[in-house]
C-alpha cells in the first residue's frame, strides 16, 4: 500500500497589480505522458556574461533556490548525493538570467532534472513501489553527516525500509514551483531507465568561486537559508516568517558596499535568536576589525561601564568609567544600531556589541563621552592601535575566570572552578575538599572536560540528576512537514563518596551550551543556582563550509554555523532565548566593577553562612 502524500507549501510572491493572466505565463510543463530523458551534462563553460538582477529575476531565483534545496536534501539518489549543489545552483543562477522571463520555470525543471530525472509535475509519471522494491531513502537529522549527527542513503527493500523508526512516511514529496504542483519520489527504485548525473563541475558558465559575485553569494545564503529551513528544530519556539527571509537574502547579494550586504544578512539570521549562529564571510581588507581600543566596556545594570583595560594605556578612561556617548550618539541608541544585526538572541542583542567593541576595522580617532564615579563628564578622543601592538588587560572581567581548579576561601568554604578540572584532576580535588564546610560550584565559564564536571557534580546532588532535554529531529521530507523526535535522557548519579555540605552553582548571562546543560543536571540534582539568566541555547552546532569555507586555506569561502538539535528547560519550557534562570538572582553591580569584587562570589558566601546557620 502506498504512502499517504504530503503537501508542501512554498511562499510564491506577485509583484505589481492584476491577476495572474496579467502575469507572462512562466509555469513548468510537460510535453508528453513520458517523462523526457535527460541530456547529459555540459562540459565547455562560456564566458560569464554580465547580469542585471532585477525584482522579477530575484523572484524567479527564490523559486528556483527553494525547489534545488528540496531536492538536495530530499531526492534519494547517488547523484543528489555527490553533487556540488552550492556550485550547481550559483552556475544555474547565471543560467537563468539569460533565459526569457516566461522560460525560466522550464528551465530550472530542465536543469534540475539532469540530477534528479524524476521530478515532475504528473504524479502518475514516477516510478511505482512495492514491498518488494529494492529502493533508495534518506534517513537524516542533519544536512550533513557530521559528528553526533546523521545524513545517510540507505538502499533496501521498500517492505524493510518503510518499518525503520526514523523513514518517511509518504512515498511522494509535493512541493510547489512557480503556482504548480510538483512532485519526485522520496523511495527511489534502483535500476530505473532514467539515471541522473553527479555535478561536479561548471559546465555552462565560467564563475570565480569568491563570496563578492552575486551568484556565488545568493547560492551561499540560499544553502543556508535552506539548511535552517529544513532542519532547524526550532520553529515551533521562535516567532519567524522563514519564507520572508530568503527574497531578503537574495536581495542583499546584490548590494556593492560589503558593510550593507553582510549587515542585511546578518539581520535575517539574527532573526532566529541562536546564539551559536557565526556566518564567517571573507571580508574586504578595509573592513577587517584588526584594530582595537585599549578599554573594553560591558552592560552593567543597564549602563555602558567600562570594565578592563591596557595596562599602559593613557586615554584618560579608567574602570568603573561609564559611557555616555560614542561619536555624539547615545551609547543605548548606538549599540540599538548594531543589535539587529548581532546574530544574538534577545538576551544578548546589545551585551555581545558592548564588548566586542573592542575591535574596529579603523584607525580614524574616536569621541567618547563619559562620566566619571564622582559625576564629573568628559569628551575624550581616543585613536584605535593595531593588533600588533596589544598588551595584557587587566581587570576583573564582567565573568571572572581563574587559572586555579580549587581556592579555599574562608570559614571553611571552598570554591571549584569547575570549567578548569578534567577528569585526571577529580581524584586531588576530592582529597582537598576533605574538611570542606561547603563549597561553591563555579560554573559561569564553559567547561573543558565533560566527564570532570559530571564526576564532581556527582559529589554534591542530592538525587540521580537526569536530563531529558534534548533531542534530534529526524526530517522525512521537505520543509519540514514530517517530524520524528528522538529524545535523548543522560544521567549523573550521586556518588558514594557524597558531600553532606551546603553547596551553591554559580551561572552568568555567558554560559551556554554544554555549560547551560551542566547547570541543568546541576538543577535536576537538587543543588541551587546563583547568578544570572544564562545565554539559552544547548545543543550540538552543524558547521557548513560553503565554496571551501572560511579557513586559512580558502579566504573566498563561507563557513555557517548553527543549533541543529533541541534543548529545552528541565520544565520542558523554552531554553533558546530564555535561558536557565537562577535561584537567586544576583547579577554583577556597577560598584563592585568599580571597586574589583566578585559580587556573586561574595553573595554565594552569604548563602553558605546562612545555610550553615539554620
Amino acid at each position: 500500500m502506498k504512502k499517504a502524500i504530503f503537501t508542501l507549501v512554498v511562499t510564491f510572491s506577485l509583484i505589481g497589480c492584476g491577476s495572474d493572466s496579467d502575469k507572462p505565463n512562466n509555469k513548468p510543463t510537460e510535453s508528453s505522458n513520458k517523462l523526457e530523458a535527460i541530456s547529459p551534462l555540459p562540459s565547455s563553460p562560456q564566458h560569464k556574461p554580465d547580469v542585471s538582477y532585477d525584482e522579477q529575476l530575484q523572484l524567479d531565483i527564490e523559486q528556483f533556490v527553494k525547489l534545488a534545496h528540496s531536492v538536495q536534501y530530499f531526492y534519494p539518489s547517488i547523484a543528489s548525493q555527490n553533487s556540488d549543489w552550492p556550485l550547481f545552483i550559483a552556475e544555474s543562477i547565471i543560467e537563468l538570467s539569460q533565459t526569457p522571463e516566461q522560460e525560466r520555470a522550464d528551465k530550472g525543471l530542465f536543469l534540475l532534472r539532469q540530477i534528479a530525472p524524476y521530478l515532475t509535475t504528473d504524479e502518475t509519471l514516477l516510478p511505482e513501489v512495492n514491498d518488494n522494491t529494492e529502493v533508495s531513502t534518506w534517513l537524516q537529522n542533519a544536512p550533513l553527516n557530521q559528528a553526533v549527527y546523521t545524513r545517510t542513503l540507505l538502499t533496501q527493500s521498500y517492505g524493510e525500509l518503510k518499518n525503520r523508526d526514523y523513514s518517511s512516511n509518504n512515498l511522494i514529496a509535493e512541493v510547489d514551483y512557480f503556482q504548480e504542483a510538483l512532485y519526485f519520489p522520496l523511495y527511489l527504485p534502483e535500476n530505473l531507465e532514467l539515471q541522473g548525473q553527479t555535478f561536479q563541475q561548471l559546465g555552462r558558465w565560467q564563475l570565480s568561486e569568491e563570496f563578492q559575485h552575486t551568484e556565488i553569494c545568493m547560492a551561499s545564503v540560499s544553502s543556508m537559508w535552506a539548511a535552517i529551513n529544513h532542519f532547524w528544530p526550532y520553529f515551533d519556539q521562535i516567532s519567524v516568517n522563514w519564507q520572508n527571509s530568503l527574497p531578503n537574502l537574495l536581495q542583499a547579494c546584490t548590494e556593492d558596499d560589503f558593510i550593507q550586504k553582510r549587515a542585511k544578512i546578518y539581520t535575517e539570521f539574527t532573526k532566529l535568536k541562536d546564539n551559536h549562529i557565526i556566518i564567517a564571510l571573507p571580508t574586504p581588507e578595509q573592513h577587517v576589525q584588526n584594530k582595537y581600543i585599549p578599554f573594553l566596556y560591558e552592560l552593567v545594570e543597564g549602563r555602558a561601564i567600562v570594565v578592563r583595560e591596557e595596562k599602559s594605556q593613557q586615554t584618560g578612561v579608567e574602570i568603573g568609567d561609564e559611557i555616555l556617548k560614542i561619536n555624539d550618539q547615545d551609547i543605548h541608541d548606538y549599540l540599538e544600531d548594531k543589535a539587529d544585526s548581532s546574530l544574538k538572541s534577545d538576551l544578548q542583542r546589545k551585551t555581545v556589541p558592548a564588548y566586542t567593541d573592542v575591535f574596529t576595522a579603523s584607525l580614524e580617532s574616536i569621541e567618547y563621552q563619559i562620566k566619571k564615579p564622582n559625576g564629573q563628564t568628559n569628551t575624550i578622543q581616543v585613536t584605535p592601535k593595531p593588533i600588533e601592538a596589544l598588551t595584557r588587560f587587566h581587570g576583573l572581567r564582567y565573568v571572572p575566570r581563574r587559572d586555579e581548579k580549587v581556592e579555599v576561601l574562608s570559614n571553611g568554604f571552598y570554591r571549584l572552578n569547575i570549567y578548569n578540572i578534567s577528569s585526571n584532576d577529580t581524584a586531588d580535588v576530592l582529597e582537598q575538599l576533605k574538611d570542606a564546610k561547603g563549597v561553591i560550584l563555579d560554573m559561569r565559564n564553559y567547561p573543558t572536560d565533560w566527564h570532570g564536571w559530571q564526576t564532581v557534580l556527582s559529589w554534591f546532588i542530592n538525587n540521580t540528576a537526569v536530563n531529558d532535554t534534548i533531542s534530534y529531529s529526524w526530517q522525512g521530507a521537505p520543509n519540514q512537514t514530517e517530524i520524528k523526535q528522538q529524545p535523548l535522557s543522560q544521567t549523573i548519579q550521586p556518588a558514594q563518596n557524597q558531600f553532606k555540605v551546603p553547596v551553591v552553582a554559580l551561572s552568568s548571562r555567558y554560559s551556554q551550551s554544554s555549560n547551560e546543560h551542566s547547570l541543568i543536571f546541576a538543577r535536576s540534582g537538587g543543588i541551587p543556582i546563583l547568578g544570572e539568566p544564562t545565554s539559552g541555547i544547548n545543543g550540538n552546532i552543524i558547521e557548513m563550509g560553503l565554496f571551501g569555507g572560511f579557513n586559512q586555506n580558502s579566504a573566498q569561502g563561507v563557513t555557517f554555523i548553527y543549533t541543529n538539535m533541541k534543548a529545552n528547560r528541565l520544565n520542558g519550557d523554552a531554553l533558546i532565548n530564555a535561558g536557565v534562570k537562577p535561584d537567586i538572582l544576583v547579577p554583577r553591580t556597577i560598584q563592585s566593577h568599580r571597586v574589583q569584587v566578585d559580587n556573586q562570589l561574595t553573595a554565594a558566601i552569604e548563602y553558605l553562612k546562612q545555610q550553615l546557620e539554620q
